[in-house]
């Protein structure tokens, strides 16, 4: 802008020593048109900035990743004169990504405004937020600049919901080992219960018999095949009700970057991932996340429910920190936290050190080690490796 000011005072200058010097009328006539032009584009800065609108809209809710959508700027106006220069600077989050460039300038010379297109990639899970950070009215002359300032700033960005896949990780036995203590049966009483005479097996209390293919893996008496050496089942219909507890610790990171998100997004996959091998277990599951300002917990019971919460997990966004503390800390031995954060978030990894006992999971490239007793790490196949 100073520039163009310096610019234009040279420009007066060689009018004045035009008229003085060569010809009055043609220098006189040079100073009047460009102090008209400097007028003009002035006043269509003022006028623009009282008739001017702007809002986005997005083509979609809710994606699938990797799926191209549409983010349209429309502009309106309420009189026939064109627009001065708008110029508008683009925000989104780095769960998407546009080739378009974040920051240009148009007129908007059509008697109703206009309509801007702009395309948009989802790339990775979770709520992204899409729209104008600033938007600055600048003379045809480049000298006078204003700021829009817009009453309704809602209609100034939109958010698209992103889904998560579901990640096919087939059976982990030592995923299965590990969370299969917290399930079904209290194998505890296979020695102190009288409910029925010795069984099949030879040990007082339920009866069992040896696995056998189709059988369900949730009647599994995982301490009584430990000492056989060989999966033994239960023929008794007694159960503990028993679920595996997770909690997704996705906290709020101001300094959040594409890595941030991307550490987020496969950890969102992981867990849903071990959801699914329970299910397949025939195992039921308890599932903690932030979502509008407060913590929800839904039961994971089958297909149906896994499918609600991967739709309710497109919307999810980062929990305060002084929120997610309390939940972290609570969580006891048998609740498993799958955690986003990477390992220059000092004081969001320290809170586990105040936990309960509960196990981690984390990625491999998230630089957190082994923090609490039981922590487990991702890797990029969505393989579960215990440290």
């Amino acid at each position: 802008m100073f520039k163009n000011l310096v610019n234009f005072i040279v420009c007066l200058a060689l009018g004045v020593l035009l008229s003085v010097y060569v010809s009055g009328i043609g220098g006189l006539f040079i100073i009047i048109l460009l102090c008209l032009a400097f007028i003009f584009s002035v006043i269509l800065v003022i006028v623009s900035k009282k008739t001017v609108n702007v809002e986005v809209t997005l083509s979609t809710s809710i994606s699938s990743k990797g799926e191209q959508m549409e983010m349209e700027i429309h502009i309106s106006k309420t009189t026939i004169l064109p627009t001065s220069f708008i110029q508008l600077t683009l925000v989104m989050t780095p769960n998407v990504s546009t080739r378009h460039i974040k920051q240009f300038k148009f007129i908007s010379a059509r008697r109703f405004g206009d309509v801007i297109t702009i395309p948009i990639t989802t790339e990775l899970c979770g709520a992204a937020t899409i729209g104008i950070s600033e938007i600055k009215l600048l003379d045809y002359m480049g000298i006078v600049t204003s700021e829009v300032d817009v009453k309704d700033k809602d209609k100034l960005s939109d958010v698209v919901r992103i889904m998560p896949e579901l990640r096919d990780t087939g059976m982990q036995a030592e995923v299965i080992k590990a969370t299969s203590e917290n399930f079904s049966y209290n194998d505890d009483e296979e020695e102190e219960s009288n409910e029925s005479a010795i069984g099949l097996t030879g040990v007082a209390g339920y009866e069992h018999r040896k696995y056998e293919v189709g059988d369900p893996l949730k009647r599994v008496n995982w301490k009584l095949s430990s000492k056989k050496d060989e999966l033994m089942v239960r023929l008794d219909d007694k159960v503990v009700t028993a679920t595996q507890d997770f909690i997704l610790d996705y906290p709020v990171n101001p300094t959040a970057d594409r890595a941030y998100y991307e550490n987020a997004d496969k950890i969102i996959e992981a867990s849903l991932a071990m959801l699914s091998m329970l299910l397949i277990m025939g195992y039921e599951s308890n599932y903690t996340y932030f979502e509008n300002g407060t913590w929800q917990t839904v039961e994971v019971a089958d297909e149906s429910g896994l499918v609600s919460l991967q739709e309710a997990l497109a919307a999810i966004r980062p929990a305060p920190v002084m929120s997610r503390n309390e939940i972290i800390e609570n969580a006891d031995d048998r609740v498993i936290c799958f955690c986003t954060c990477l390992s220059n978030m000092h004081g969001e990894i320290s809170t586990y050190s105040l936990s309960k006992g509960c196990s981690l999971a984390v990625t491999e490239k998230s630089g957190i080690g082994k923090i609490c007793p039981n922590v487990w790490k991702i890797n990029d196949e969505f393989e579960f490796i215990r440290i």
